[in-house]
């Protein structure tokens, strides 16, 4: 098998910064945006002052302009800096406010690349002055550049074609003062509340950063996940990487590479694809789940490719890998099954049991916790094909979670592993509304009953 890692790029607008490595330097860079956060709010309340108009600080404060400094800022950081954008902005209905969510969701395709010079130093660091000799090619521009590290190519003497992660410089060191950093910055220019209780969130924020920021961990996610995708219904359809074990350390990782379409540029080419290739990966979802307990919880769209030839669809990204325990699994089903059935005592008993309102806001959002729940099991209770196209849930659900994201009094947490599975079904959602696809889910789902 071959595969390629994710981010994938075909327009070429990737842009180079050199990664700032010192504690110190990414402190300013964090400290400069808290204050032109500040300076905005003033002027923007200035002018309105000016007009005869006032407006709330939380208003002042969620401007396009800052919440774009924000965005771009975290980007140039990357690492820890932007990653904790990405987990912030994975519950956007109910923890952050929809423009704030929107603007962080730009975190995900954001493309920045280390400076040539920078690379350099990483790779010789790693694997000596004299590394180039066991290739007979390099791509020194990245094929893909993610928060973390970028890829690049390359050829093996027997001609074998790799892709080869390269972390950029400092990250791992930077983790926990970086989380500090940005939990601290959005706190102090009031982009959530001080009250916002993020522990649980911020914990498992430094352990899935310390985890993927370890490419070892990351191998053995690889390995192990392809593993239990052998007993996958459907696993001649899918293909993964392999690990190049021996080219492979803390901060480089080296798979085998494919030659593949992005998700996007196969279903433009092959709209009528559409419903088979998301019937194959909501089928993997609910597998994950309940079968391998085992689950890649990132659903970017750029983690998924076509082999053109095969048809086969291609699987990237193991940084985010993330194991279920075994009960939180049969809970989970337990609360699907009596959204499917519509009981709503039934329900809340479920999400109590899961830790959903442990934190004492379940007066403000209850009710629009069940809602929403509810709405995410309606695919499950089509009882034939569902038309992902034809439907506005996307745009239902969100619209209920805004109820929520405007009243700061009632943003909440939902426990870690929760998040990751919204976040994965969410994501398998919106990929099925957006390419118009037409999946019979609740026959999916009931060969897990």
């Amino acid at each position: 098998m071959a595969g390629v890692y994710a981010r994938m790029t075909t327009d070429n607008t990737m842009r180079a910064a050199r990664v700032p490595k010192s504690r110190t330097s990414r402190l300013l860079k964090l400290g400069g945006l808290a204050t032109r956060v500040a300076g905005n709010v003033v002027a923007e309340g200035s002018k309105r002052w000016v007009k005869g108009e006032s407006a709330p600080l939380s208003e002042l404060v969620l401007t396009q302009k800052n919440l774009s400094h924000v965005a771009d800022n975290l980007a140039r950081m990357r690492g820890a800096a932007m990653k904790m954008g990405q987990l912030l902005s994975m519950d956007a209905g109910t923890l952050l406010p929809a423009e704030l969510a929107a603007v962080l969701a730009r975190l995900q395709a954001q493309g920045m690349v280390m400076p040539k010079t920078q690379l350099l130093d990483s790779l010789e660091s790693h694997w000596g002055e004299e590394w180039m000799d066991q290739f007979t090619y390099f791509s020194f521009d990245p094929v893909a550049a993610a928060s973390i590290g970028q890829v690049h190519k390359a050829r093996l003497d027997d001609r074998e074609e790799l892709a080869i992660k390269v972390q950029f410089p400092g990250v791992a060191e930077s983790i926990d003062s970086d989380i500090d950093n940005v939990v601290s910055l959005l706190r102090m220019s009031g982009l959530i509340p001080r009250t916002l209780d993020l522990d649980d969130l911020i914990a498992e924020a430094r352990r899935q950063l310390h985890l993927e920021a370890d490419y070892l961990a990351e191998a053995r996610h690889l390995n192990q996940y392809s593993e239990a995708l052998n007993s996958f219904r459907l696993n001649d359809q899918v293909l993964m990487p392999e690990c190049y074990e021996r080219l492979t350390s803390k901060e480089i990782l080296t798979m085998s590479f494919i030659q593949a379409q992005s998700l996007d540029t196969w279903l433009e080419q092959h709209p009528e694809d559409a419903g088979r290739l998301l019937a194959i990966m909501l089928e993997l979802f609910f597998t994950e789940m309940l079968h391998f307990n085992l689950m890649q919880t990132d659903p970017n769209p750029a983690n998924y490719q076509v082999q053109p030839e095969t048809r086969q669809l291609v699987l990237l990204d193991f940084g985010a890998v993330r194991a279920f325990d075994r009960g939180f699994v049969a809970q989970y089903k337990r609360a699907i099954d009596v959204a499917i059935a519509q009981s709503r005592a039934g329900l809340q008993s479920a999400l109590e049991d899961l830790g959903f309102f442990a934190k004492g806001a379940d007066v403000a959002n209850r009710e629009v916790v069940l809602d929403i729940f509810m709405l995410a099991a309606e695919p499950l209770r089509a009882g034939g094909t569902y038309d992902f196209g034809a439907s506005d849930l996307a745009k239902r659900i969100q619209q209920r979670g805004m109820s929520v994201s405007r009243d700061p009094n009632a943003w909440h947490t939902p426990p870690a592993d929760v998040l990751f599975l919204h976040r994965k079904m969410g994501g398998m959602y919106l990929l099925a509304a957006k390419y118009g696809a037409k999946v019979n889910v609740s026959e999916i789902y009931n060969r897990f009953a």
